[in-house]
């Protein structure tokens, strides 16, 4: 019996190596082994226990897990339409960004709760869909701060004028964006508090109603030059204890984003916390 087991033990570990391989050669794993695996999704697998799981221990990780419940729910009974993922793959999508979730969540319940200013105030510069906006709002509300959300997006086609030579294949990209689904998206949470900004940067800052003060800010813009822009134009705007959340900092194909905000940092005397996840985030001390 002994045998038999130690054989079936040895089949198992093979065909375990074999999947890891596998799944190395098709550039969804590394040949590390990792077990057992507590997150798999974006580009990367933990061995190690997640804020969510179990629902979450602590106060923040439990309403953390309560908001992805809520988003998920309202994506399977339709309520919410996410364009920018297939509507067949979206849930498995969201369970493979919940590392990237709980940070934006944790950041924005971070710059409340160190920020002097009454009002909260966030601006989120590339929206699509809303769904980011989502995980900080709800950390606003769970704190019940005053708050304010100011939003920017062109929910257009993105333009080659605004793009280096090595983003340009990008042209053309989310042509599919409405402004009214995201504001059907960002209905369900019942909040009146928030200011929708239709234009491409930077051009968009000259006509907006922009915010004075900023607690938290997060970058999302697939592009080096308008990043920057919105970089120049809100940093002595946000408040000591903010947070700038940046979104494309380490992904394959964003390397001059990388560049230009590392240069951007240095000349601001800063330091960026690189992430994991491709996130980076700048506190402002």
């Amino acid at each position: 019996m002994k045998l038999i087991i130690r054989k079936l033990i040895n089949k198992v570990s093979i065909f375990k190596i074999l999947f890891n391989i596998l799944k190395y050669i098709l550039g969804k794993a590394s040949l590390t082994s990792v077990s057992p695996i507590y997150f798999d999704g974006w580009k990367m697998a933990t061995g190690t226990r997640t804020p969510w799981i179990n629902g979450g221990s602590s106060a923040l990780s439990c309403h953390f897990s309560e908001t992805d419940s809520k988003l998920k729910r309202l994506v399977a009974e339709k309520k919410i339409i996410l364009t920018q993922f297939k509507p067949q793959n979206v849930l498995a999508e969201l369970e493979g960004l919940m590392w990237r979730h709980y940070i934006v969540y944790w950041s924005a319940n971070y710059a409340i709760k160190n920020t002097k200013s009454k009002t909260k105030i966030f601006a989120e510069f590339g929206v699509c869909d809303g769904l980011t906006i989502f995980y900080a709002i709800s950390a606003a509300k769970n704190l019940d701060e005053p708050f304010k959300i100011y939003l920017y997006d062109a929910w257009d086609e993105m333009k080659e004028e605004f793009l280096l030579d090595s983003e340009k294949t990008s042209a053309g990209s989310y042509s599919y964006l409405s402004l009214e689904n995201t504001k059907n998206n960002l209905n369900h949470l019942n909040v009146k508090e928030l200011i929708y900004n239709k234009g491409y940067i930077p051009g968009v800052f000259d006509r907006a109603d922009n915010p004075k003060e900023l607690a938290w800010m997060h970058i999302d813009l697939n592009a080096s030059m308008p990043t920057i822009h919105a970089l120049e134009n809100f940093w002595d705007s946000l408040e000591v204890g903010g947070i700038i959340l940046f979104d494309d900092f380490a992904w394959p194909g964003y390397e001059d984003t990388q560049a230009e905000v590392e240069k951007w940092a240095c000349d601001k005397k800063c330091n960026i916390l690189h992430l994991p996840t491709g996130q980076a985030i700048l506190f402002k001390l």
